[in-house]
C-alpha cells in the first residue's frame, strides 16, 4: 500500500475529482484503492515525491569557494556517503526510518539530475501539563536540504533561520569542506521584491507600511482573492495618506499569491508567500509541492542574477549571532508578522 500521508488532503482529493474518483465522506485508503485500480499509481507515487522533502523555510547559500573535489559531483558525494558508511547503496532514493537521538542523522537520500535531495532526522522534546506536573517526552523532528551540483553550485536549507547555522555546518563538513564562508541570496530590496513577484505574476493580499510618525506602521489586509495592487479602495486610502505627507512606499512586508498547475496531475495550487523586505526573507504561508519550490527557487535565482550577490554571514570562526537568510516556512494561510519582532505598533485597517 502506498503511504501517501505527506500529499496534503485538498490535493488529494483535486486529484482523484479530476480523476472520476469520489472522495467525499469515504476513507483515504479507499479512495487510493479506487485511484490504484484506475491506472493512477505512479502518478499517486509522483505526488508522494512531490511533497517528500518539504520546504518549510529556504535558506539558499552560495559558498566562495567550489565543493570539494571528493564531493564536487553528485555520484561521488554519494560515494563518500558510502564509503563513510553514512549511508548503503541501497538507501539511495529511499527513505527509512533510523534510532534517533540529539545527533543530526540522514533518513532520506535522492538522486535527480545535478541535485541530491536530503531529509534529516533528530530528537526534539516537548512537554505537555499532566495534573500538576510537566511530562516530557520526544518526537522525532525532520527537515530538509537540497544540494545543487553543477555549474551553480548552491546549498539550499529547508531550516529556520535560527537553525541555518547548525545545518549549515551539518552538511559543508559532512561534503568535506575544511573551513568556508558562505553568501546569502538573493538580499530582498524592495526593487528585488518587486521584480520577484512581477515574474511569478503573483497578487498582493496584504502589506504592510512603515510611516514616520507616532503611529509607526500600518497593514492592510484585502478581503479573499482581492489583489491589492489593482483595487480601487486600497488606492484610496494610500491617497489619502500621501495628502498627509506621509510616503506609502516603505514596504515593510507583502503577502502574496499565485496560481500553479502541476502540469502532470493537473492539480492546481495556491501558492501564498510572505516578502519580508525589511528582514530579508521570503517564505511560503501554504504548503507547496517540490514543483513550486522549484520555480520559485529558478525565480530568486534570476532576480539574485539581477540584483548581485550580497553578502550576510561568514564563517567557521566567526560567532552564531544569526543568519540574515532567506526563509520559507509553514502552513498558516493568514500569517502575520511577529510585532514582537518589530518596534512600532501596527494599525490594521480592513
Amino acid at each position: 500500500m502506498l503511504d501517501i500521508s505527506g500529499i496534503p488532503v485538498k490535493y488529494l482529493n483535486q486529484f482523484a475529482k479530476a480523476s472520476g474518483v469520489k472522495y467525499r465522506g469515504r476513507e483515504q485508503d479507499q479512495v487510493l484503492e479506487e485511484l490504484v485500480g484506475q491506472g493512477k499509481e505512479e502518478d499517486l507515487k509522483y505526488l508522494i515525491e512531490q511533497f517528500k522533502f518539504p520546504a518549510s523555510y529556504l535558506s539558499i547559500l552560495k559558498p566562495e569557494s567550489n565543493f570539494p573535489d571528493i564531493s564536487k559531483t553528485p555520484e561521488l558525494f554519494i560515494d563518500k556517503l558510502v564509503q563513510e558508511r553514512i549511508i548503503n547503496r541501497s538507501n539511495v532514493n529511499t527513505e527509512w526510518q533510523p534510532s534517533y537521538n540529539p545527533s543530526i542523522k540522514l533518513c532520506a537520500i535522492k538522486h535527480e539530475g545535478s541535485s541530491i535531495y536530503i531529509k534529516l532526522v533528530e530528537e526534539r522534546f516537548s512537554s505537555k501539563k499532566v495534573g500538576y506536573s510537566k511530562s516530557k517526552s520526544s518526537y522525532a523532528y525532520f527537515t530538509s536540504l537540497v544540494l545543487h551540483f553543477g555549474t551553480e553550485e548552491l546549498i539550499e536549507l529547508r531550516c529556520s533561520m535560527l537553525d541555518a547555522k547548525k545545518y549549515a555546518d551539518f552538511i559543508m563538513n559532512l561534503m568535506g569542506f575544511a573551513s568556508y564562508k558562505w553568501i546569502a541570496v538573493p538580499k530582498l530590496t524592495k526593487e528585488a521584491a518587486k521584480t520577484l513577484c512581477s515574474h511569478l505574476s503573483a497578487g498582493v493580499a496584504s502589506t504592510h507600511i512603515a510611516l514616520p510618525t507616532t503611529v509607526g506602521s500600518v497593514k492592510f489586509n484585502g478581503k479573499k482573492g482581492v489583489n491589492l495592487k489593482r483595487d480601487n479602495t486600497f488606492e484610496l486610502i494610500t491617497a489619502k495618506i500621501k495628502e498627509l505627507g506621509l510616503p506609502t512606499d516603505d514596504t515593510m512586508d507583502e503577502n502574496c499569491f499565485y496560481s500553479y498547475t502541476d502540469t502532470r496531475t493537473g492539480v492546481v495550487i495556491e501558492v501564498k508567500f510572505e516578502v519580508n523586505i525589511k528582514m530579508s526573507y521570503f517564505k511560503f504561508t501554504s504548503i507547496v509541492p517540490e514543483g513550486v519550490v522549484d520555480h520559485v527557487l529558478d525565480t530568486l535565482v534570476l532576480v539574485n542574477n539581477g540584483e548581485g550577490l550580497i553578502s550576510t554571514e561568514t564563517d567557521t570562526d566567526a560567532p552564531d549571532v544569526g543568519l540574515n537568510f532567506l526563509r520559507l516556512p509553514e502552513i498558516e494561510v493568514d500569517v502575520h508578522l511577529d510585532v514582537a519582532s518589530q518596534p512600532d505598533t501596527d494599525v490594521l485597517l480592513k
